[in-house]
Parts: structure tokens; sequence; C-alpha cells
């Protein structure tokens, strides 16, 4: 049995490349990017990802200026793919004000090409090897604190970083009790093992970190 689990933490990074103007306004540019990492676990049990797809149909940035909060809002149908960092479409640069920003709101909704918010695919194994595929229509918006804050200083680049642990999105997941299709694929949405679907749509809360690293 292996005495080390792969724990595959997925990064979407926001990436904020800023340019300097006269008057020190901060422009940025939106991009994506992942991060991998290993930690090693008393438990034998590794998870293999070959499609991570996420809909975002709202990304809001929200900055504190002495009393007053400000947002700053990208709309649209965004893929987010998070196993190679691209999105479709891209998003187009923007210009934000020079603060400290403390929370980060997305909404997770039903923009992806199929129709589908969250759309995982792969195989865990913990002895036994199972495959599976996860898709989900919810709707839902989140907000991702930092009680720190991250400081975006006029004409500076800013890392923005949500971070999705993807193997901790299927806590409590118990493979073993799943129904399995004909083709050996356990699907995992609100018609088939619709119990383990809900237990991983409520991990989502817990999965999410917003930080500047």
């Amino acid at each position: 049995m292996k005495q080390t689990t792969f724990l595959v933490t997925t990064m979407l990074i926001l990436l904020f490349s800023s340019c300097k103007k006269d008057d020190e306004n901060t422009y940025a540019k939106f991009s994506v990017k992942q991060k991998v990492s290993t930690s090693k676990s008393t438990n034998s049990e590794t998870f293999t990802f070959s499609k991570a797809l996420i809909g975002i149909s709202e990304i809001d940035f929200e900055i504190e200026t002495g009393s007053d909060d400000n947002d700053f809002e990208y709309e649209g149908a965004y893929q987010f793919n998070i196993l190679t960092g691209a999105s479709s479409p891209a998003i187009s640069s923007a210009e934000i004000t020079p603060g400290t920003y403390h929370e980060l709101e997305i909404n997770i909704d039903n923009v992806l090409t199929s129709g589908k918010s969250i759309e995982i695919s792969g195989t865990y194994d913990n002895g036994t090897t199972y495959q599976f595929e996860f898709t989900s229509t919810l709707n839902e918006d989140y907000d991702i604190e930092n009680t720190t804050g991250i400081n975006a200083n006029a004409g500076e680049t800013v890392d923005f970083i949500l971070s999705l642990n993807l193997e901790a999105l299927f806590n409590g997941v118990d493979f073993t009790t799943a129904d399995v299709d004909n083709d050996n694929i356990i699907r995992i949405n609100s018609s088939s093992n619709s119990n383990l679907a809900s237990i991983i749509e409520n991990n989502l809360d817990n999965i999410m970190d917003f930080d500047d690293d």
C-alpha cells in the first residue's frame, strides 16, 4: 500500500500585470495559471485529474480605501481550464485603483460549452482504482476573504491568486458506495450518485483561498 498521498492543489492565479502612466493609475491584465504541489499523508490514496473545468460569470474584487468599499467587476461567460491555466474567452485588460484588496467574489455558473458549471474527471486509487466524472449545474456566489489584505500600489504588478484544492473537493466522498455505469465509470451528478454530488458541491466553500503568492 502506498504511504504517500499525491495532493494536487490547483491554483487559478489571477495575475495582474499593471502599467504605470503619468497619472500613476494602475492598469491590469487578467490571466490564469495553475500550481501543483505534493504533500505526505497517512492515507494511502491518490487522485489523478484528466479534466477540470469551471464556468464563472462574474469576478468581483473588493478594495477598501478609507471608509469606502469599491468593487471592480468582470462579467461574462468565462470557462477556466484549471489543469492548463487557459481561459476562454480571455479576459481583457482593466484599470484598477491602488489600495488594499480584502475579498474576491466569484459566481460559479453554468456557462461552460456543455451547459454545465463544473466538469471534473479523473481516477481515484486507494488500492482499487475508480474512474469518475463529476458534473454540476450549480449557480452560486462565493466570497473568498483575505483578512490581512493584498496591497496594490500604483504602477506595480500584483498577483491575485484563487487556489482550489481539487483533492479536498472530494473530502467525504466514498467511491466504494457509488453506482458504477456499464462502462465502469462512476458518474456523479444530480441524477446519478446525487448524494455524492451534494457532498462535493458543499465542499466548494472550504477548498478556495485568495492570496498573492
